[in-house]
């Protein structure tokens, strides 16, 4: 008998429940419901649940999970649980990870994991199959375990794949009416990282400012904006405007945190453009303009001095 779809996310639910805890200290805020698949990724897909998840020493969890009307792929997936947790670097999420491939391969780990999945279910541990660990090319790093169960009613086949990608982990469960096909998943894994990439390219929160004294001889020195990756490298290019703030070009080799206003800058604003560069992106924010440079005093007149002696 095939799947239906609510047997299916009743054991994807019970499933996904045995993920591999792991934990992990953070600081920073993309959206980590933005890194899950949603509705609108799957044609024919109807979303089930959604929801934060207790960060777990992350800095947040959102998981959401969708029932497919049309199975999807070779796989006939009817059921799709994906859950993005943010941390506060990439080394602790390799950590992470692998924790889960150590488990996923050692014989003690797998007898647990089958044991805890009978245990939910109800069946025995004999109904439970897994498959060979495999490492799909995706992310920075991938541990995907194909499994089936044998319900009383129907077989159920599954796939836990777990990813890095830089600072993010995810844990993508899916359930089929077939053996879970690799290419399948790993098509559902590449919308996870378009997700991710679209998260994690910086975004600026306030833009970079310009301090000091606009006058000819001084140095006037850029405040750094902020921006939603803390992770970024910043760069920065002057530019000379007219007298309202428009018409800027950039100055030659003006690409320090200061710049010391010259003479013949009198008459001009400047403004500074800030790069924040990270793997994903190198969007750029402008400060406001500065006021207007007023020219030097005049320096007087020198006095004739005396007439010559006759």
């Amino acid at each position: 008998m095939s799947l239906s779809a609510p047997r299916a996310l009743a054991a994807l639910a019970l499933v996904a429940g045995l993920a591999v805890p792991v934990a992990v200290a953070v600081s920073v805020q993309p959206s980590a419901a933005g890194m899950t698949i949603a509705a609108a990724d799957i044609p024919g897909s109807k979303l089930v649940s959604q929801g934060k998840l207790a960060a777990g020493g992350y800095l947040s969890a959102y998981q959401r999970t969708l029932k497919l009307t049309s199975p999807y792929g070779r796989s006939e997936i009817v059921g799709i649980q994906s859950e993005g947790k943010l941390a506060a670097n990439a080394k602790q999420v390799t950590t992470d990870l692998s924790v889960v491939q150590r488990v996923l391969n050692s014989p003690s780990g797998r007898s647990g994991f089958v044991a805890g999945i009978a245990s939910k279910l109800q069946v025995s541990a004999t109904a439970v199959k897994l498959g060979a660990v495999r490492h799909p090319r995706v992310g920075d790093g991938t541990v995907e375990l194909p499994l089936s169960i044998q319900l009383p009613t129907a077989k159920a086949y599954e796939s836990l794949l777990y990813m890095r990608l830089d600072r993010v982990f995810e844990v993508l469960v899916v359930v089929g009416a077939r053996p879970i096909a690799s290419a399948d998943s790993a098509n559902l894994a590449r919308i996870l990282q378009m997700h991710i990439t679209q998260q994690l390219t910086p975004v600026d929160v306030t833009p970079p400012a310009i301090t000091g004294t606009v006058a000819v001889g001084q140095a006037v020195t850029v405040t750094p904006g902020t921006w939603s990756n803390p992770d970024v490298a910043l760069t920065y290019q002057w530019q000379r405007c007219d007298g309202t703030g428009a018409n800027c070009a950039a100055i030659a080799g003006a690409t320090s945190t200061t710049y010391t206003i010259e003479a013949t800058d009198a008459g001009s604003t400047f403004e500074v453009v800030e790069t924040a560069t990270d793997r994903f992106g190198a969007p750029t924010a402008t400060s406001t303009a500065t006021a207007v440079v007023p020219a030097p005093p005049t320096l007087p007149e020198p006095s004739p001095g005396p007439p010559p002696s006759p």
